[in-house]
């Protein structure tokens, strides 16, 4: 299949290169000259362009991998056919399948989720093994069709997505917050909470896995968090509350409610490793 991926950043470039080394025929376009010759340098794309224009007429499907603001851009400022299937990897939904669903749009149109994304960005850290059991979130439009569903279900086990799940907007978004949002805010929040001039010296394993995605880009973020803010205000607000449940065992010498509240953590996080391991 020829294949149009826009926007050649780690998610694009990853996307660009697997699905090249299964034997399609891949389009790049970004702006950035300097990509577009590491792309077709590395063999991760098979032509390249900063027009999105001088592919257009040739690709049965378009991948979209820029932000949300974007993506609502191109699909304005081009014309694309009933024969092509367009797609995005927005981290968020709602708001941006609503506006493309007031669109004349043509092409169908299916939006995904590849939840395999990184604290790096530019396309030297792309790597189509991140994809690798990775969860893969579909999630149809008004524009959708059954043929354009099954093609982005091809492409999540070209890619070696393990488990795929089809879903709404609205239901994407109030997910999204709790598993992906919420934990890069507080990321965030512990990182710039640390008024030490030396903690470096003292940190191990759990501060590096609950810091590691406070190194974060923040153009994209920024969007993320405005257009999903309601969602991520809610979960915000629960976690607070378990929180301060915390803190009120710690005052009060609350031994047998703060071991209830190790128990119940441990046993729930247990559960998710081993429905991993099942699927």
């Amino acid at each position: 299949m020829k294949i149009l991926i826009v926007g050649l950043g780690v998610i694009g470039a990853s996307f660009a290169e697997g699905l090249k080394q299964k034997g399609h025929y891949i389009y790049g376009v970004d702006k950035d000259e300097s990509t577009l010759s590491y792309a077709l340098n590395k063999h991760i794309i098979d032509e390249g362009s900063t027009d999105i224009k001088d592919f257009m007429h040739v690709a049965k499907l378009i991948i979209l991998c820029v932000y949300p603001r974007a993506i609502l851009d191109i699909l304005k400022e081009n014309n694309f056919t009933e024969e092509q299937i367009v797609t995005d990897v927005s981290g968020v939904k709602e708001i941006l399948l609503t506006e493309i669903e007031k669109l004349p749009l043509k092409a169908s149109y299916v939006s995904i989720h590849p939840m395999a994304g990184r604290e790096k960005k530019g396309i030297m850290y792309a790597d189509k093994s991140r994809f690798i059991n990775a969860n893969y979130l579909i999630i149809p439009t008004k524009f959708s069709t059954d043929e354009a569903i099954n093609v982005m279900k091809e492409v999540a086990c070209d890619l070696e997505f393990g488990e795929i799940t089809i879903m709404d907007k609205k239901y994407h978004d109030h997910m999204i917050a709790k598993t992906s949002q919420l934990p890069h805010a507080l990321a965030v929040a512990l990182v710039l909470a640390d008024e030490e001039v030396d903690t470096v010296k003292y940190i191990g394993d759990s501060y590096r896995d609950l810091t590691r995605i406070a190194m974060i880009n923040h153009e994209l973020w920024i969007e993320l968090f405005l257009e999903n803010k309601d969602n991520l205000l809610k979960n915000i607000a629960i976690f607070e509350k378990k929180l301060d449940n915390i803190k009120d065992c710690l005052k009060n010498d609350k031994f047998a409610e703060l071991a209830l509240m190790f128990k119940q953590s441990t046993k729930k996080r247990e559960l998710m490793n081993k429905e991993k391991v099942a699927k």
